[in-house]
């Protein structure tokens, strides 16, 4: 079993996972990425969408950003919980916690932020244009980056590079590490010989969805039928 130490260990190596390690990265902290697939298929969901923003300027998302967003991305809410959402999260119930909401200030800061990260992300060379889009309306402006997702994960994952983020490829996480009293310490992952590798530090799990294993889908959606 090997071990290594670092202050930030970030399961996934599509946008999310690089923009935590470039941002980490760039105020000293030392950070490691593990990604299940090879470096050239680096990016996971990432990789293959269009990332469409809704967003008017490079500066200024849509109009109807925030009320989308709040009307669109939350699932059912239980009424006999809701009193439990305008309290501070920390002050949830564990149920209230678990909800699938998408929280008012979340959204807030999201759509304030929007702007700063486009800047920040053209820093390393990203363009970005109103390309044509596959809507079929377009009541709100699209705003892409040129190259689409590919081109974000490999701007971003040539900074981290260049910032000496150690990328461990083909290596799949399995498990966290926890101490006596429950706290994360650690990722146990396995990697590309087979031989499990401990990661320890602070931990992010930016891995996305399932869509990528073959396993899961049959796991959870039943085996494709061909008709």
């Amino acid at each position: 079993m090997n071990r290594a130490s670092f202050d930030l260990v970030i399961a996934g190596c599509g946008v999310a996972g690089l923009s935590a390690a470039v941002a980490a990265a760039e105020k000293g902290a030392r950070v490691a990425i593990i990604e299940r697939t090879t470096r050239e298929e680096r990016g996971g969901q990432s990789r293959y969408t269009e990332a469409y923003l809704r967003m008017k300027s490079e500066s200024e998302v849509s109009d109807d950003f925030e009320s989308h967003l709040a009307e669109n991305c939350s699932g059912y809410l239980d009424p006999e919980l809701l009193t439990e959402t305008v309290r501070p999260v920390e002050e949830r119930s564990a149920a209230a916690r678990a909800l699938s909401l998408s929280d008012p200030d979340f959204i807030q800061t999201f759509a304030e932020e929007a702007g700063p990260t486009i800047a920040w992300l053209k820093q390393f060379g990203v363009k970005f244009d109103f390309l044509p889009t596959q809507f079929l309306t377009r009541s709100q402006p699209r705003l892409l980056p040129v190259g689409g997702g590919e081109a974000l994960v490999e701007a971003l994952a040539a900074e981290a590079e260049r910032l000496d983020v150690s990328f461990h490829y083909e290596t799949t996480a399995q498990s966290l590490e926890l101490d006596d009293d429950g706290r994360v310490t650690g990722l146990v992952a396995r990697g590309p010989d087979g031989r499990r590798l401990i990661l320890g530090g602070k931990v992010v799990l930016a891995c996305g969805g399932f869509e990528g294993s073959a396993e899961m889908l049959a796991q959870y959606l039943g085996p494709r039928s061909i008709n």
